[in-house]
C-alpha cells in the first residue's frame, strides 16, 4: 500500500524501506520541538507572555484575563529552573504542542486511518499560528489545544470503537477531566461541551448516553477542575467571565468590512491554503451531517468557536486568533481528504507536503532572525516600513540597569510605572519584581491585585512607555501628579543597534 509520500511505484520507494506514519509522526514531534526549542532560546518574550510570566510570581486561584493553568505552568517552570527566561518558561508549552501533535495524530488515525493521521499532524505543524505561536508561546492555547485534542480523543472511543469501551463512566470522567483542564486553559473549552451535548441529541444511535451516568459524571469531573477558577471569579465579582465578554464591545462597532478583516485574519493565521482547504472539509462535514457521524462529531466541535467567533466580527471587531480553537477540529477532516487524494495523486501531495514545510520552517528561522537581531529589516526595510511587530518579543531588560546606572530610584521615587497593561507587563517582567511596578490607568488588568497605588501617595515615581502608547494613555497618568518632568529618553538594542526608544519622566507628588 501506498504511503502519503512515496508511490509504491516509486524507484525510491523500491529502494528505501518507508517508515511507518506512526515513526513519520515520531519524526515529526521530535524534529518540531528541536526547532521550537531553539525558537524559545533565541527570542524574547511577547506582550502578553510577559504579562502572564510576571502574574505567576504571584499564585492565585484564577487571573483576570483568562483561567490560570497557563499562568500556574509558567510559574512552576520558572520555579523549577530557578529562572524566568524565556526557555525555561516556554518549555512546557514546547512539551504541550508535542503532545498534541501525537494526539493528534491519534484522533485521526482512530476515526479514519493512520495516512489520514499523518497528513492531519502534518498539516497542523505547518499552520503558523499553531507552529509558531501556540507551540511554544506562554499562552493559555497550548494547554487547551492539548487536553482539548485529548478530551475528542477520549470520546471518540466511547462513540466510535468497533468494541464499547469497558466501564464507560470512567471513560466520560476521564474525558470531563480532559475538558476541564481545556476549560482551566481558557473558555473556549466550553465549546466541547456544547459539541458534543449537540452530537448526543442529533445521532440517535449515541442519543443513549444522554440517560446513562457517563457524561453527567463526566460534566461534574469538569466542574471539579475548573473549581479554582469557580471559586477566584465568584470572589472577584466573575473578572474573568466580565473581560471575556466585555472583549466582544467596541465603540468602533463591527460590519461586513470586519467581519472581512476577521476572515482574511484567520487565512493569514492559518496560511491561505490552508484555511481555504481546512474550510472546504468543514463546509462539506456539515453538509454531510449526521449521515457521516464522524466527520459529524468533528464538524461540531470546531463549528461553534469558528462561527460564533467569525459572525461576532459584525458587531464587534475581534482578534483572528479566537476562532482557532475550533480550526484545530478541521484538520482531521483535511487529513482524510488527502490521505484519499494520496491514492491518486501521489507525487503532487508529496511536493506540496515538502512545499508546506519548507515554507513553515523558513517562516519560523525569519521571524526568529528578525525578533533576535533585526537582521529581515535590515536587508529588506520595505518589510517593516509601516511597523515592526516583532520588536514585541524584545525584552526591556535593559531597563533594569539604565535605572540603576541613573539612579532614578530613590526612597522619595520608589516605584515605576506604565500608562497601559501591556506596557507594564514588559516592565514588570524585565525588573525582576524588584521594584513596584504599577498600572496608572483605568483597565490595569492583573495589575489591580498588585501594589497599591495609595502606598506611593505624596511620593515620585519613573513613568516609562513608548511614544504611541503615551501619547493615546499618557494624559490618565500624568494627571495623576503634581507635575511631570521629562528625562532623557532610553533605547532598548537588538543586534548591537538601537531598536526601540523608551521615553522616561518622573512624576512628582503622587495624588493618587
Amino acid at each position: 500500500m501506498a504511503t502519503p509520500f512515496f508511490s509504491a511505484r516509486s524507484p525510491l520507494a523500491a529502494r528505501v524501506r518507508v517508515p511507518s506514519p506512526a515513526t513519520l509522526v515520531l519524526l515529526l514531534v521530535f524534529g518540531g520541538s528541536a526547532v521550537r526549542l531553539l525558537g524559545a532560546a533565541s527570542t524574547g518574550l511577547g506582550i502578553d507572555e510577559s504579562y502572564m510570566v510576571a502574574n505567576a510570581r504571584s499564585f492565585a486561584l484564577g487571573y483576570v484575563d483568562h483561567p490560570p493553568l497557563h499562568v500556574w505552568l509558567a510559574g512552576a517552570a520558572a520555579r523549577l529552573a530557578g529562572s524566568e527566561s524565556a526557555l525555561a518558561v516556554r518549555l512546557p508549552f514546547v512539551a504541550l504542542f508535542a503532545g498534541s501533535t501525537a494526539v493528534m495524530y491519534a484522533l485521526a488515525a482512530r476515526l479514519f486511518g493512520v495516512r489520514a493521521g499523518l497528513w492531519s499532524a502534518l498539516a497542523f505543524n505547518v499552520a503558523p499560528v499553531f507552529t509558531l505561536a501556540h507551540g511554544s508561546w506562554v499562552l493559555p492555547d497550548g494547554p487547551l489545544i492539548f487536553f482539548a485534542l485529548a478530551a475528542a480523543n477520549l470520546l471518540v472511543r466511547i462513540f466510535f470503537a468497533p468494541r464499547p469501551p469497558g466501564r464507560p463512566v470512567l471513560w466520560w470522567m476521564a474525558a470531563g477531566l480532559c475538558a476541564g483542564l481545556a476549560c482551566l486553559s481558557k473558555l473556549h473549552g466550553v465549546f466541547l461541551f456544547l459539541g458534543t451535548f449537540a452530537f448526543l441529541l442529533t445521532v440517535r444511535s449515541e442519543r443513549r448516553w444522554i440517560g446513562t451516568a457517563g457524561p453527567w459524571l463526566g460534566a461534574a469531573a469538569a466542574l471539579v477542575v475548573l473549581a479554582p477558577a469557580i471559586v477566584w471569579n465568584v470572589r472577584h465579582d466573575f473578572a474573568t467571565v466580565l473581560f471575556q465578554a466585555g472583549r466582544l464591545e467596541s465603540a468602533q462597532g463591527g460590519g461586513l468590512a470586519a467581519l472581512a478583516d476577521a476572515v482574511a485574519g484567520q487565512a493569514l493565521y492559518l496560511a491561505p491554503w490552508l484555511f481555504v482547504a481546512l474550510a472546504v472539509c468543514l463546509g462539506r462535514a456539515l453538509w454531510l451531517g449526521r449521515a457521516a457521524p464522524q466527520s459529524w462529531f468533528l464538524a461540531l466541535l470546531a463549528a461553534g468557536p469558528v462561527l460564533f467567533f467569525t459572525a461576532a466580527a459584525l458587531f464587534a471587531p475581534g482578534l483572528p486568533h479566537w476562532p482557532m480553537p475550533g480550526w484545530l477540529f478541521a484538520f482531521p477532516l483535511l487529513g482524510d481528504a488527502l490521505a484519499a487524494l494520496t491514492v491518486r495523486y501521489p507525487r503532487p501531495l508529496r511536493w506540496a507536503a515538502i512545499f508546506a514545510a519548507a515554507v513553515a520552517l523558513l517562516l519560523a528561522v525569519a521571524l526568529v532572525r528578525q525578533a533576535a537581531t533585526g537582521a529581515v529589516s535590515r536587508a529588506w526595510p520595505a518589510l517593516f516600513a509601516k511597523q515592526d511587530w516583532t520588536l514585541e518579543l524584545l525584552d526591556w531588560t535593559e531597563l533594569a540597569s539604565l535605572l540603576a546606572e541613573r539612579r532614578l530610584l530613590d526612597p522619595q521615587t520608589p516605584a515605576v510605572a506604565a500608562a497601559f497593561w501591556t506596557e507594564a507587563g514588559k516592565l514588570d517582567y524585565a525588573l525582576g519584581g524588584t521594584i513596584p511596578v504599577l498600572c496608572l490607568c483605568r483597565k490595569p488588568q492583573q495589575f489591580a491585585f498588585g501594589p497599591d497605588p495609595e502606598r506611593f501617595v505624596g511620593r515620585d515615581m519613573i513613568l516609562l512607555g513608548t511614544a504611541p502608547v503615551l501619547a493615546k494613555h499618557g494624559s490618565d497618568v500624568f494627571r495623576r501628579f503634581k507635575r511631570v518632568e521629562l528625562l532623557a529618553p532610553a533605547f532598548l538594542h537588538r543586534g548591537g543597534t538601537p531598536a526601540l526608544e523608551i521615553l522616561l519622566f518622573r512624576g512628582v507628588d503622587f495624588r493618587g
